[in-house]
């Protein structure tokens, strides 16, 4: 009895799934991949603009400790990253920060907020420059030249 059940579940689950919804998933999947790397490399040219090295975008939350360093955010501020719902507002003004940085406009810091993908590869290579440049990797670099 129990593996008849078993049985009749399963076969239903397979009936719901067609092969549309699996074109579909992948698709969404992919998308996604391909946004993601797009914001990435978007964040390798902006860190190496604003005088860090790029390899630091790939660490994840490293980078957003990076990202709040680029935008002129305080070291404690970093925690808010992790409260759901304030990491989001932390996000804006994040990016309002990276925006004034570059010396962009607020419109292209929401752009930022909202479609990073595509605005994070506008900053980071197109002609914008940080104003802000980052002194911290110089000692870095002493310190793993020493090495």
């Amino acid at each position: 009895m129990l593996l008849n059940n078993i049985r009749y579940y399963i076969h239903w689950f397979i009936s719901q799934f067609s092969l549309f919804n699996l074109i579909w998933i992948l698709g969404v999947i992919f998308l996604f991949a391909l946004f993601l790397l797009f914001t990435v490399v978007g964040y390798w040219a902006i860190f190496e603009k604003a005088g860090q090295r790029g390899w630091k975008a790939l660490i994840p939350f490293y980078n957003l400790y990076i990202l709040s360093q680029i935008s002129g955010k305080d070291g404690a501020l970093f925690v808010l990253w992790f409260i759901p719902g304030m990491n989001l507002i932390y996000y804006l003004f994040v990016c309002l920060g990276i925006a004034q940085s570059f010396e962009k406009s607020k419109g292209f810091a929401v752009g930022l907020w909202l479609l990073s993908g595509i605005f994070t590869l506008i900053l980071g290579f197109g002609d914008a420059v940080c104003t802000t440049v980052s002194e911290n990797d110089e000692e870095e670099e002493v310190y793993w030249t020493v090495l």
